[in-house]
């Protein structure tokens, strides 16, 4: 029998490069503040795990219209006490008035939490209270930040056009004003199709818009439920994932294994299209999170 020519293994596989870097890509994770007692040693657990390999820190996340303020500024003092991380508070705009804000901006610079993530936000769905009389858009609330502490401003980004805009040329020129305002950094909304965060940076380069613009990345578990968010905002949602999920329907026992699988393949498309770092939607969880860090390099401390 003819011996069959010996295949060169490859050199530059992305995942073994990544690997062989040693966490060399940063990751952060977001944060939700817990609403029980069970949710706080849930969020603590996470932190725990998650710390030593969140190298570009933690964000917490606020209620829409602002209605976890007190339990944001708590949540993110207490995450960065417990990790010695950086924490990103999220601060916004609609739901409080300009004092509100203001006010709680100072808290968090009293508390040494100097990273704020700035956004309009979205109305609460159940309330019937009126919009006080506060900054009508993020641009607003950066330029109000920017006066009164140096903070490091982060905004947020849309690679498919937030809900609301017109179009996402326009979309992307009032990030430009956000970032022009004092921001420095953008996090996007998670994407479920990598290639339109990669035409997205493209994009913004066009719009002359140069500073790190981080992906979102929503670990793929509970596909369902995550269907319908990206559905919501508008994301687009491959048929390959569709395909691969309803697979995982007829085989429970896989879909933990194939949610990691198919996370780890949106983070290293993410990276292949040039993202600087990786923001991580955790949801409070740490299994999938801490998997993909391992595989992108990051060792146990």
């Amino acid at each position: 029998m003819k011996r069959q020519p010996i295949v060169p293994q490859p050199t530059e596989a992305l995942l073994k490069r990544l690997f062989d870097s040693g966490g060399s890509v940063p990751l952060s994770f977001e944060l939700f503040p817990p609403r029980s007692q069970v949710g706080r040693a849930t969020l603590y657990e996470t932190v725990d795990r998650l710390a030593t390999v969140a190298s570009n820190g933690f964000s917490v996340t606020m209620g829409a219209g602002g209605t976890t303020r007190t339990g944001t500024y708590e949540t993110a003092v207490e995450v960065a006490e417990r990790s010695q991380r950086p924490v990103t508070a999220h601060l916004t705009a609609w739901g409080l008035s300009c004092d509100q804000a203001l006010e709680a901006a100072e808290g968090y610079w009293a508390a040494g939490v100097t990273r704020i993530l700035a956004l309009r936000g979205d109305r609460p769905r159940t309330t019937q209270m009126p919009k006080p009389s506060g900054f009508a858009h993020a641009t607003e609330l950066v330029e109000a930040l920017r006066k009164i502490h140096p903070f490091e401003i982060t905004v947020a980004a849309y690679p498919e056009k937030h809900p609301e805009a017109e179009t996402l040329d326009a979309d992307i020129d009032h990030l430009k004003e956000k970032l022009e305002a004092g921001a420095s950094t953008a996090f996007c909304q998670f994407v479920l199709d990598p290639a339109a965060y990669g035409r997205f940076l493209d994009r913004c380069a066009d719009h002359g818009i140069d500073v790190p613009i981080i992906p979102g990345l929503m670990p793929l578990e509970g596909w369902e439920r995550l269907r319908g968010f990206a559905r919501a905002n508008g994301t687009n949602i491959p048929n390959w994932l569709d395909q691969l999920f309803a697979e995982a329907e007829k085989t429970p026992e896989l879909s933990a294994h194939l949610a990691t699988a198919a996370t780890v393949e949106q983070a290293r498309r993410l990276i292949a299209y040039g993202a600087p770092a990786i923001h991580v939607y955790s949801m409070n969880r740490w299994p999938t999170p801490l998997a993909l860090a391992r595989l992108l390099g990051y060792a146990s401390q």
